[in-house]
C-alpha cells in the first residue's frame, strides 16, 4: 500500500518459465498483488509463477495467446 492506496501489477508471460520466479521475486513489497497472466504458455510458466511462494501472485490463464496488449488487458 503507497498513500493508502492498494497497488497491483500485472504480469504478462509467455514461456517465461525460466525468468518468471526472477521476475515475482524482483517486485517491490509495496505492491499489493501481482497477477501473472499467462498467456497460453506451452512450458511450466503458471506453474512456476505459483511456486515463486509469493502470496500476493494469482494466475490468470488465457488459452489462447493474444500477445502483450491483450494480457495487459486481461489482468
Amino acid at each position: 500500500m503507497v498513500d493508502g492506496k492498494r497497488v497491483a501489477v500485472v504480469v504478462p508471460a509467455h514461456d517465461e518459465e525460466r525468468l518468471i520466479g526472477t521476475t515475482v521475486a524482483g517486485i517491490p513489497e509495496f505492491v499489493d498483488r501481482i497477477l501473472v497472466v499467462d498467456d497460453a504458455s506451452t512450458d511450466g510458466t503458471a506453474e512456476r509463477a505459483r511456486a515463486a511462494g509469493d502470496p500476493r501472485v494469482r494466475i490468470v490463464s488465457r488459452e489462447r495467446n493474444g500477445g502483450v496488449g491483450a494480457a495487459i488487458v486481461t489482468g
